[in-house]
């Protein structure tokens, strides 16, 4: 893809997951698919999908997985130049245990290994090695979310420096990501942090049951007045989304599509947004985007579209 080209940069956790072939109790399962997941890798993927050019900043351990990952990430056409290989620490991953739902879709719980893990060690100078710092040069979007800042203090303070780094016109756009596991006893400092990442940004992603537990109210007009200051403020729900651009408000509809299972439909969501945006689509037509893009994660149990 020409360097002319539009790039953005997704900075974040990248995983390993591991997801029975069959929806039983994880003592029952004995067979089970490796799949790349991580909040940020699933939207650079989602965003490589729908032509925009793509790159991660990222952490894997010098392990069989960490190489999986990177080979994923070049397999979906992203730059993985930028993810540093760390000689101790593993590579993150996680398990995830499916349970079927009355209406025929699969229910899906992640059961988390990434303790001390290489993403876990995220920090300010993962930015200044040259290809991470070439990358946010030339970056027309960076893509980032509430898990980062969650993982340890070397990682927020990796997100802290994106955020008070000059932008020089480059957008910056946050989801918000809400992981209370992660946050467990410091739950007021983890809203805190991520209220101000919101108001910091350019573009802003919250599900209404997120946003319900980190700030209060679920409702978009509401959430507007909280945060006026994101250009693009997107609450989602299974049912559809609302946005903004400045003052302007559209309401859109999900689409009408059979759900298998939905981890992973927002990550997508997020890329067909910033896609649009990237590409000079209208609010109606980015959300458009979105929803399209979306669907292609609803119709399997991997957390990234292929």
């Amino acid at each position: 893809m020409p360097d002319t080209y539009p790039l953005a940069v997704c900075v974040g956790e990248g995983l390993v997951s591991f997801v029975p072939v069959t929806a039983a109790p994880l003592e029952d399962v004995r067979t089970f698919h490796r799949s790349l997941a991580g909040a940020e890798w699933n939207t650079a993927i989602a965003l490589a999908s729908a032509g925009i050019r793509t790159a991660v900043v990222s952490r894997v351990g010098d392990d069989g997985f960490g190489r999986f990952l990177t080979s994923e990430l070049r397999r979906h056409e992203v730059d993985d130049s930028a993810v540093d290989i760390d000689a101790e620490a593993p590579t993150g991953l996680y398990v995830k245990e499916l349970s079927p739902r009355p209406d025929g879709s699969i229910d899906g719980r992640m059961h988390y290994y990434r303790s001390g893990s290489a993403a876990a060690a995220l920090s300010p100078a993962t930015f200044e090695s040259p290809a991470a710092s070439a990358l946010l040069a030339q970056a027309t979007l960076v893509h980032t979310s509430g898990i980062t800042p969650a993982l340890s203090d070397s990682a927020r303070a990796a997100q802290d420096a994106l955020f008070d780094a000059p932008r020089d016109g480059r957008l910056l756009s946050f989801d918000v990501n809400w992981r209370p596991a992660l946050w467990r006893g410091r739950e007021d400092e983890g809203r805190a942090a991520l209220s101000d990442y919101v108001r910091r940004a350019d573009i802003a992603f919250c599900t209404r049951p997120d946003a319900e537990s980190v700030f209060g109210t679920s409702e978009p007009d509401r959430l507007r007045e909280l945060f006026p200051e994101p250009r693009y403020l997107i609450a989602t729900s299974p049912d559809g989304a609302v946005a903004f651009d400045g003052a302007e408000r559209t309401d859109s509809r999900s689409l009408d599509v059979p759900v298998v299972e939905s981890i992973g439909a927002g990550d997508a969501f997020a890329a067909g947004f910033l896609a649009g945006v990237l590409t000079g689509l209208s609010l109606t037509g980015s959300l458009a985007r979105a929803h399209r893009i979306a669907t292609r994660a609803l119709l399997s149990t991997r957390d990234h579209i292929d």
